[in-house]
């Protein structure tokens, strides 16, 4: 009877581990595992600041959710061979679902092939924020302009997509690159050439009304010897309509021979 009463612990230990099991395949179940989904492991980095991103944030292409962030670390926490002055730079780790990207049952096989080629082709990663919220999201987009990516000194272990500047970072360079642009004319030496310029015609001028002063009377004669050309060549022409036939005779004709 005393032996009936005792506990057995065979059963207590097989219920133990049967719920044990449970627990963990519900955990792997809803993790995504479990769910018949095969997600593409994919990374990126960023040397500025991920305010508003986190773990769960979602992935998007073009605006359209793809995938999801699985992990935000620093490099120096998630590779051992770097340059140390990556060490800072924010590591994110991703995940995409293949079916969102729109590819079928039988392309998920190859779907990190394709996804590679994509990346080859210019596919880049930036970091985009909601103003009013502040909740960040990555986006991934091909940029209009080519980006020359920075050489990295550690070697990914998955799928690797280099960022690309935010409207904001684009518009603070181009400004920045504006201010240094200006900061290079030389005012100073510019000024300096247009008042040289202002001095040069004001002498030339001075030249010119010097000149005009000085052969003032000469110019009186020439304009008197024209007028007087003028008056004579005028009086010229009425003899000439008055009297065409002396363009074909000396104005005087000779006497006539006398006759005897």
């Amino acid at each position: 009877m005393a032996e009936a009463n005792q506990p057995n612990y065979g059963k207590i230990g097989c219920v133990l581990i049967l719920g044990i099991a449970c627990i963990v395949g519900a955990l792997i179940w809803f993790g995504g595992a479990g769910s018949g989904k095969n997600y593409i492991p994919a990374e990126t980095y960023f040397n500025t600041p991920v305010s508003g991103l986190a773990v769960g944030s979602d992935v998007c292409f073009r605006g359209v959710k793809i995938g999801t962030v699985k992990r935000i670390s620093f490099i120096a926490n998630e590779y051992v061979n770097y340059n140390p002055e990556h060490g800072s730079t924010i590591w994110v780790g991703l995940a995409i679902d293949p079916r969102l990207c729109g590819f079928t049952e039988a392309e998920e096989r190859f779907a990190d092939e394709q996804m590679s080629r994509i990346v080859a082709k210019g596919l880049h990663a930036t970091l985009s924020a909601n103003i009013l919220t502040g909740i960040a999201h990555i986006e991934l987009n091909f940029p209009k302009k080519p980006i020359v990516d920075d050489p990295i000194s550690w070697k990914p272990r998955s799928l690797c997509i280099p960022p690309a500047p935010t409207l904001l970072e684009s518009a603070s360079d181009a400004f920045s690159e504006l201010i240094a642009k200006f900061n290079s004319i030389d005012i100073v030496g510019s000024w300096s050439n247009v008042m040289e310029a202002v001095t040069s015609a004001n002498s030339l001028m001075s030249t010119a009304n010097t000149t005009v002063e000085t052969q003032q009377g000469n110019l009186a004669d020439i304009l008197t010897n024209l007028r007087d050309s003028s008056s004579a060549l005028r009086e010229f022409s009425y003899q000439i309509r008055d009297n065409p036939s002396l363009l074909l005779r000396h104005a005087d004709a000779p006497p006539l021979p006398e006759t005897k």
